[in-house]
């Protein structure tokens, strides 16, 4: 009896030549190519692509090692890392980006200051810098653990000696938190004090539930207007929601089918961008304020509350049913007593066999057979 033969191809084996030792990181791609690293005698990364095991044996004594660069200054170090971090195939091209703004907002706040002085004081620097050009605490932190991600990556390069990045919290300052979920009505009222791509970019959030991220970065070929479909893609994967006519209407003028985008942003984070203008016009209108994350609890809520399939909402959010009723919907009152309602509760019924006697109890449930509470007196 023949053993079951398995179909994928075998690791190749690593190598060393003049002095580089060669191995593989993953794969293999499309083109049957593995992921190779070079490393040099300290283990210090001097290569890195995408080859045949023959084609790199052929090829491999043409790649020299590079000469370790001289680090100085923190942002020396963003931008190496930056760079090494672009050739990560794994590495989505919208994290990259966020990389990126992170390595430039560091730069500029202390982009000047030499490595020696990593500690206390440059970290609060650091978060003084980053408070200033408008970054949440939260995001405050999230750039500290770049810079600290920086850090670990050139020590294991052999670029710098272990080096602590303490990353310490602002204490005394109260969490900022903005988890309201607009209504229909709060959320028509601030989308008609934006204007320009910003009104409808929002508008098509307040439609569809989508990410920011999703609709900032639109382009026009996602527009099926035949199909009767917009395409999207976020963190979780590609997903469709059905033009509706209101989203056709809006849209049909940019359905042109090419890979131009959608919208046309004079800075380079709309996503900041269209969050400050949200909280400007809440805050103008005198209503609680509210994030384009509120924008998409509101569409999961408007589609529950209609009696929607649970799966079907959470494949239109693009999330799983647990995660979109855990993290998106939010029960008002009005949803208690409308389920309560809906389901009957709360009207007395006849128990079989009562001959037209009332019951006391908690509302006996007659459909379910649930019988034998003590009659109320005559």
């Amino acid at each position: 009896m023949n053993s079951p033969t398995n179909s994928s191809p075998a690791r190749p084996k690593p190598f060393t030549v003049n002095g580089l030792s060669y191995g593989v990181v993953r794969g293999p791609n499309a083109a049957g190519e593995w992921y190779w690293r070079a490393r040099d005698g300290d283990g210090v990364t001097v290569w890195t692509g995408w080859a045949t095991r023959a084609a790199l044996v052929l090829s491999c004594q043409h790649i020299e090692p590079k000469a370790a660069p001289q680090l100085r200054t923190i942002e020396q170090l963003l931008r190496l890392w930056l760079d090494a971090r672009a050739n990560d195939p794994q590495l989505k091209a919208g994290s990259w980006e966020c990389y990126a703004r992170r390595v430039r907002a560091l730069s500029q706040s202390i982009g000047a200051l030499p490595l020696a002085e990593l500690g206390h004081p440059t970290m609060d620097r650091a978060r003084t810098g980053l408070a200033a050009r408008g970054i949440s605490p939260r995001g405050v932190v999230q750039h500290q653990r770049t810079l600290r991600a920086a850090v670990v990556w050139a020590t294991e390069q052999g670029l710098l000696p272990p080096t602590l990045v303490p990353i310490d919290r602002a204490t005394g300052t109260p969490k900022a938190r903005r988890d309201h979920t607009p209504t229909d009505s709060e959320a028509a009222a601030v989308i008609g004090l934006l204007d320009g791509d910003t009104r409808l970019a929002v508008t098509v959030m307040a439609v569809t539930g989508a990410r920011v991220s999703e609709v900032t970065t639109l382009r026009r070929s996602a527009i099926d207007l035949s199909g009767g479909w917009l395409h999207l893609n976020g963190k979780t994967g590609p997903r469709r929601f059905p033009l509706v006519p209101e989203l056709r209407a809006l849209l049909a003028p940019r359905a042109d089918r090419s890979e131009a985008p959608v919208f046309l942003w004079p800075v380079q984070s709309p996503n900041l961008l269209i969050h400050r203008q949200l909280l400007a016009a809440c805050s103008h209108l005198g209503q609680p304020e509210f994030t384009a994350h509120g924008l998409r609890r509101m569409v999961v809520n408007s589609l529950l509350r209609a009696g929607a399939d649970i799966k079907a909402a959470a494949e239109l959010m693009g999330h799983t049913a647990e995660v979109m009723l855990k993290h998106y919907r939010r029960v008002s009152n009005d949803d208690k007593v409308a389920g309560v309602s809906k389901a009957g509760l709360g009207v007395p019924l006849v128990a079989k066999g009562s001959a037209g006697r009332r019951w006391d109890g908690a509302y006996v449930l007659a459909q379910r057979g649930i019988v034998g509470v003590v009659p109320m007196p005559d």
